[in-house]
């Protein structure tokens, strides 16, 4: 019996690839591109800056579908998804890269999901760039609930991870502002989130820290963690306000 090859040659994976992204979206992207260099079996694939960009774009809404099957593009969060874009590569003129993002609004609108999102676009490009070898690129995500309960089981040493210099890394926190306001650990009471974002204060220069939260960074943090708190947030973080009604 004759055995049939299913191997696929590399230009015609390549142009199967091209072919992909030869859609309607090519004519909304912009026409500079992050400059990375894309291998199949060894053999470059020459795309255009054009190409290029589309791609990462389209990465970047199928990350968010990843986590959110139900994640929609819409008039709500298209300048969102762009900033997060620029942000992402270092492009944006607004978003500091080295400042990490902060994304506040309504129950509902959406934060987590983004965040999230974010986590495996990040990841997408430490294995498609860097070969998964960049490890200061993207972050560990957790939620302040998780954190306070890492404290009230083991103290100081259940959230050295993320305190700790020698041991931390860039660090997502969701829902800041659903913790418990003190956490009890043998006795010992802390506001857990207070003292992390304190202790993540002093090092913003090398590890990034992003969060979402219900709560007006302007207004709020201050009865919640203090002045301190308040006023160093706009040194640590991006603030972006989501806005609009509950997608759930």
């Amino acid at each position: 019996m004759k055995r049939i090859n299913k191997h696929i040659e590399p230009t015609q994976q390549i142009a199967k690839i091209k072919q992909l992204y030869k859609k309607q979206e090519l004519n909304q992207c912009l026409s500079t591109s992050p400059k990375k260099e894309y291998h199949i079996h060894g053999k470059a694939i020459n795309w255009s800056s054009l190409e290029v960009e589309c791609f990462w774009k389209k990465e970047l809404i199928s990350s968010m579908k990843e986590f959110e099957p139900n994640f929609i593009v819409d008039d709500r969060n298209r300048k969102t998804l762009a900033a997060l874009y620029d942000y992402v590569w270092k492009k944006s003129d607004i978003l500091d890269p080295s400042k990490g993002l902060l994304l506040w609004g309504p129950i509902g609108t959406g934060k987590s999901t983004l965040l999230k999102g974010l986590q495996r676009y990040y990841a997408k490009i430490n294995r498609y760039c860097y070969g998964c070898n960049k490890s200061e690129l993207g972050f560990k995500l957790t939620s302040a609930v998780e954190i306070s309960l890492l404290y009230a089981k083991s103290g100081m040493d259940g959230i050295s991870r993320l305190t700790d210099r020698e041991n931390m890394g860039n660090l997502a926190i969701d829902e800041i502002g659903k913790e418990p306001q003190d956490s009890k650990h043998f006795g010992t009471s802390i506001n857990v989130i207070q003292t992390l974002l304190q202790l993540r204060y002093e090092v913003r220069q090398e590890y990034v820290t992003h969060g979402t939260t219900n709560l007006d960074p302007n207004t709020d943090f201050i009865d919640v963690y203090d002045s301190y708190i308040a006023d160093r947030a706009k040194e640590m973080f991006n603030i972006i306000h989501i806005k609009g009604e509950s997608r759930r």
